[in-house]
């Protein structure tokens, strides 16, 4: 199964603005984030239009960009 992944971008008031998977910015209710969300979470989209974390996919990409930092600047 393939998934779509929504990075948060930053947290406004009321809102958090998601990159969405065609790179995008969107303006998402926090009532339908995880309550612990914060800038640079990877998300989800649930069933119900809810968001969850994907916590392998965040441990991914930061894994990437620690080897690529490294590959870099040595």
């Amino acid at each position: 199964m393939n998934k779509d992944f929504y990075s948060v971008d930053r947290i406004e008031s009321n809102f958090a603005v998601l990159e969405f998977p065609d790179k995008t910015l969107n303006n998402v209710a926090l009532s339908l984030l995880p309550y612990d969300v914060k800038e640079g979470n990877i998300l989800v989209k649930t069933e119900n239009n809810t968001f969850i974390h994907d916590f392998d996919e965040e441990a991914n990409r930061k894994k990437r960009l620690l080897e690529l930092q490294n590959k870099i600047f040595g």
